[in-house]
């Protein structure tokens, strides 16, 4: 009689569930794409040096950090330990060693360090866009982590930027740090229960000691991301202004100067749908000691300025969670076979997996643009108001289509993997669980397109945004670039239609325009960045493959829907699929 688990064990029964140890041990040297957006926006002396960096950090976030990741999402989430044995509350949060180690490698490997410190092989400090790319491929394993190195980079950014000197000395060098062990990691905390989204409905108040000289913060944080961080940055009451001009920006260290504790206390941990590796907490401030930053009337446009380093590392989360999400997708229906031939050879699978692959080269491509835009303005003093406007522009619309798509893509791979999909001990039950956070953290749709009409009204964003679109397809030169412009100049007057007409509208009619106005300037944007890519990689690399990306994307973005597919008699997918998927020169297009 046969032994079926014998025969098993020794792969003899059946080989046909593709084996986890022959996938992707290389998140950057296999991602060919986030490659090319490297070279197309670092600056040329900086890819050799990025490259040896990026490929050594692909292979860890791969391989032990993966590893770490899924332990830490099921068996070893953050755990509080509220009292000692005296039963004195001392509100402190375990955090098992892989994640620990995790933490330690990556400030180790300069992914806030080098914003601020040269590292010694390049000589100087490195544009946020690199920092970015580290936060991509982080993302692939672990999204959970990077929501506290987000922190500490906005905290960071907070002290460089506004505090004293003598806050700046006392707290930069660890927010800076790239030894992991004497790291200050950091917090923003924001959000209370009674305004949540409405931060100027906020009830902690700061009152100043005399003869302290110090803040006392009383009240509480009800979604407090990071909670036991050495470093908080956190919005309190300082006067009896409405909203947000009342609120002041103060650092609220976990551990006081003198070496106590700080009187911050932790009520709970939240038991989240996913994004398990960081400690969400509800946090008591009972006046806690805290030192403003900035002038006191300030603080909400401050951390204002810090959210967009938030809503741009949520963008890059979605997108890295997206790409790991496609290349388990491509991977298992490589090796899976169903009724006589991989399962990658049917058609309707080909034509998911370029579904997901136009959502994420085209988003990503975009997001790398934008954080373009971003680094011109944080870093050079004489950013353009064009250059400033498209990111305050940008960040909030590409967070927006960053979280949906990576969503609807980790929906997508389940499906692709079948029942195997949905089991806990695949990796794409927990992409999809934490791309769901990024649709909710910094902004829902919701605020994200209000952000919108905010930019529109104060800023005339859009006035800006029609002027770049256009000074951008005036220079698209490539006979294949051709079609596309009158695609664009006709959504761009469909949005110049809808944009006249809002100002007649009542605020519940006007508001429930903007999301749809949200995803058409997005869409023109996504269409106008995937055909400037395709012609610099036409001319740099001789292939015509993201023309057919562009193409896709275009029939997706602006086609009839209900023709899509039945009518056409060409599959741009279907007969590029290789070059597609692998990224395969094309040397034309038929």
């Amino acid at each position: 009689m046969m032994n079926v688990q014998s025969h098993i064990d020794r792969r003899l029964y059946s080989d046909n569930i593709p084996r986890p140890e022959e996938k992707l041990k290389n998140f950057y040297l296999e991602d060919h794409n986030i490659q090319y957006l490297m070279r197309r926006y670092l600056p040329e002396h900086m890819h050799d040096w990025a490259h040896q960096e990026l490929t050594r950090f692909g292979e860890r976030v791969a391989g032990p950090i993966d590893e770490r990741a899924a332990y830490t999402d099921r068996e070893g989430k953050p755990v509080l330990k509220k009292y000692n044995r005296l039963g004195e509350d001392i509100s402190e949060i375990w955090k098992n060693e892989g994640y620990k180690q995790t933490a330690r490698e990556v400030y180790g490997d300069g992914i806030v360090s080098y914003l601020y410190h040269a590292p010694e092989e390049l000589g100087e400090k490195v544009p946020y866009l690199y920092s970015y790319l580290m936060g991509y491929l982080l993302s692939e394993s672990e999204p959970g982590f990077y929501c506290p190195v987000t922190l500490t980079m906005s905290c960071a950014y907070l002290v460089d930027r506004y505090a004293d000197p003598e806050l700046k000395q006392r707290y930069l060098p660890g927010l800076t740090t790239t030894d992991g062990e004497k790291v200050y990691e950091g917090a923003t905390w924001l959000t209370e229960r009674q305004g949540g989204s409405d931060v100027g409905a906020n009830l902690t108040v700061a009152r100043y000691d005399e003869q302290a000289g110090v803040y006392r913060l009383t009240g509480e944080k009800f979604f407090a991301s990071n909670a036991g961080a050495m470093v908080a940055t956190v919005l309190a009451r300082v006067n009896d202004k409405p909203g947000t001009k009342g609120l002041g920006l103060f650092l609220v260290p976990w551990i006081k100067p003198n070496g106590e504790r700080n009187s911050i206390y932790v009520r709970r941990l939240k038991d989240k749908l996913g994004v398990n590796a960081v400690p969400s907490a509800e946090v008591i401030l009972e006046e806690a000691e805290g030192y403003l930053i900035g002038e006191a009337e300030k603080g909400f446009k401050y951390m204002a300025e810090a959210l967009n380093i938030s809503r741009i590392c949520n963008a890059v989360a979605s997108v890295g969670i997206l790409r790991r999400a496609f290349a388990e997708a491509l991977y298992y229906t490589t090796h899976r076979q169903a009724f006589g031939q991989p399962v990658i050879r049917y058609s309707m699978v080909k034509e998911m997996l370029v579904d997901m692959l136009v959502d994420l080269e085209v988003t990503t491509g975009a997001i790398f643009q934008m954080i373009n835009y971003f680094d011109q303005v944080v870093t050079s003093q004489d950013a353009s108001r064009e250059e400033q406007v498209m990111a305050r522009l940008l960040i909030p619309l590409l967070k927006y289509r960053a979280g949906e798509v990576a969503v609807k893509g980790c929906h997508t791979s389940i499906e692709l993997h079948g029942g195997n999909g949905y089991i806990e001990e695949y990796v794409t039950p927990r992409l999809l669980r934490d791309a769901q956070v990024t649709t909710v953290w910094e902004g829902t749709s919701n605020i994200l397109a209000l952000d919108l009409l905010r930019v529109i009204q104060k800023e005339r964003g859009h006035e800006v945004f029609f002027q770049v679109v256009q000074e951008e397809l005036e220079l698209l030169s490539h006979s294949a670039s051709q079609p596309f412009k009158p695609v664009i100049q006709n959504a761009l007057s469909d949005i110049q239609t809808v944009l006249q007409k809002l100002n007649s509208l009542d605020y519940d009619r006007l508001t429930y325009k903007l999301k749809p106005l949200a995803n058409l300037m997005i869409d023109v944007y996504l269409l106008l960045q995937i055909v400037k890519e395709a012609e610099d990689q036409a001319g740099n690399e001789g292939s015509l493959r993201k023309f057919i990306v562009a193409e896709l994307f275009k029939d997706k973005a602006f086609g009839t829907p209900r023709k899509r597919n039945l009518c056409t008699e060409y599959h741009l997918d279907l007969d590029h699929f290789e070059a597609l998927v692998h990224y395969g020169k094309v040397s034309r297009l038929d």
